[in-house]
């Protein structure tokens, strides 16, 4: 995902996304090593569009 090409508002619909995603997998009681491995994925990503919100701001 090029992060640089959205616009503000579609990041902040991207990020709400991801935390629902993230929510999602938090509430599992025995994830397995895919769900790791795409939780790890998808908090790297939240990081990443923050910085990118905190930059058009």
């Amino acid at each position: 995902m090029n992060l640089s090409r959205l616009s503000a508002l579609e990041l902040e619909t991207q990020a709400r996304t991801l935390e629902a995603q993230l929510k999602k997998l938090a509430h599992r009681p025995r994830p397995t090593p895919q769900e790791q491995a795409l939780s790890a994925e998808l908090k790297k990503m939240r990081l990443a569009m923050k910085d990118r919100l905190s930059t058009i701001r």
